[in-house]
């Protein structure tokens, strides 16, 4: 029962539906019946049916992998057992909650979880192997809404008005930096541009790109500029666009692909205090190694605390953690949000949703009280695993927020400030500031995320899930 009033807040929360539940049909008004069968009395026209199958939730505990997908009326669903016919327009013929259940929970990816493999690759996901679309709970939300809908029309009663974001905004996009490389001197800046014009010569295999940075590089040292850092420059764009980013900022140094800097040092914090001094929000990076030892995590959260400002927003260095070390850490470290929920090496969602919504814990059979608001586009996805240029990027990143747009989502991006000073990876700067303004220009909310954290426990707290999340 918690699993099932879990996924139906998580769905309906973002439809912006109210929902209770009751033992019994309501009298009037439109309703949803979750059970083994459709009893003749309840087939009135205002009730939506949805199959419970014991046998959906029974094979998810026996093995968290599926052999095989079955499509219903064009939805794929991994736990099928079809009704052979439904009673009313919209009903639904499959155990949906217990599909996106599966999905919500990552499940088969914390089941397979393996100790040395902290970093989840759509290459080796489930979404993969069995070719689901990666929006498909997504899609289940929408069988949801159609089926609702075509309730309220027997009903006779108008629909549920559609839901908005902050200032009536249609969609809503968190922007945030990966603060990864802070270079000390020129010589960093030096041997940065040297890896850099080695990647694009041999690695990629693009001159054109190698002279483009090589061009940038030479333009910046000639001037003075750092061409990697480009903080101040950033928040002063933002600052002048009238939008916020969340800049993710690490403290912790236990693995080689860790950050370059320290945060003890004096010079680090006086370059960083421009995120805090400009109002700008401060999230927590943590390091590659940190849910290892949960502790880790919790001294992380604390040093950024006593050395800049106190976090509570966090994503993962890599995108490497273990589930349910990070979301427990990150709850009791006081962390009210993450974005650390996504695929380095595919754009898109992570666990089938474009909404922010709340992990669960299997353990407790209860949602963590930290929010994930999802990674869905980044920088590095693009260049590096995706091999896009920053044209045929364009594409990719239009296309997304085009579709983010016809669900009214909200998600998170991540843009690194060495890409914007056109000395790494030449255009991809520039397509950052395109991105806020479609995001803006199209009924969007570009915005940091507190901003999305505060919106969407207000709207939490009247879902009996999550009760006390505000």
């Amino acid at each position: 029962m918690p699993r099932v009033r879990y996924v139906l807040d998580s769905l309906l929360m973002a439809l912006d539906v109210p929902v209770s539940y009751s033992a019994q049909p309501p009298t009037e008004g439109p309703w949803l019946l979750y059970a083994k069968h459709l009893e003749p009395e309840f087939d009135s026209g205002r009730c939506l049916y949805v199959p419970y199958r014991q046998s959906a939730w029974q094979s998810m505990q026996k093995n968290g992998r599926r052999h095989s997908v079955d499509t219903v009326e064009g939805v794929p669903y991994v736990l099928p057992e079809v009704v052979p016919q439904a009673g009313q327009d919209g009903d639904i013929r499959v155990d949906l909650f217990a599909n996106a259940f599966w999905f919500l929970s990552s499940w088969a990816e914390r089941h397979e979880a393996r100790e040395s493999d902290t970093r989840g690759l759509y290459s080796e996901s489930e979404f993969k192997r069995l070719g689901i679309p990666q929006d498909v709970v997504d899609i289940y939300l929408d069988v949801l809404r159609r089926g609702l809908a075509a309730c309220c029309e027997r009903a006779n009663v108008s629909e549920w008005r559609r839901p908005e974001w902050p200032n009536g905004r249609e969609y809503a996009v968190v922007l945030s930096h990966d603060v990864d490389f802070i270079p000390a001197n020129q010589l960093d800046i030096i041997k940065q541009g040297v890896k850099t014009l080695g990647r694009h010569l041999i690695r990629e295999r693009s001159p054109v790109d190698a002279i483009r940075a090589g061009v940038g590089l030479s333009k910046a040292i000639v001037s003075g500029r750092d061409p990697y850092g480009c903080l101040p420059e950033m928040i002063a764009r933002e600052k002048a666009l009238g939008v916020q980013a969340s800049y993710q900022v690490a403290v912790g140094h236990r693995h080689p692909v860790d950050v370059n800097y320290l945060i003890e040092d004096d010079r680090t914090r006086e370059y960083l205090r421009v995120i805090t001094q400009n109002d700008f929000e401060l999230c927590l990076h943590g390091s590659y190694r940190s849910t290892e030892n949960p502790e880790w995590y919790a001294e992380e959260v604390e040093l950024l605390g006593n050395r800049l400002g106190r976090p509570i927003g966090s994503r993962q260095h890599f995108l490497s953690f273990d589930y349910d070390a990070l979301f427990d850490i990150q709850e009791k470290s006081g962390i009210r949000f993450d974005m650390s929920m996504g695929f380095p090496d595919r754009i898109g969602p992570r666990s089938g949703f474009s909404f922010p919504y709340f992990p669960w814990n299997i353990e407790q059979d209860r949602p963590y009280d930290v929010l994930q608001i999802s990674l869905f586009l980044m920088d590095v996805t693009l260049r590096s695993y995706m091999h896009l240029g920053a044209d045929d990027a364009w594409g990719a990143i239009s296309g997304s927020l085009d579709a983010l747009r016809r669900k009214r989502g909200g998600v998170s991006v991540v843009w690194h400030p060495i890409v914007f000073g056109n000395a790494r990876d030449p255009g991809y700067g520039d397509l950052f500031w395109q991105l806020v303004d479609r995001v803006t220009s199209t009924g969007g909310l570009a915005t940091d995320g507190r901003t999305i954290n505060d919106f969407w426990r207000r709207r939490a707290a009247r879902y009996p899930s999550f009760a006390g999340f505000g």
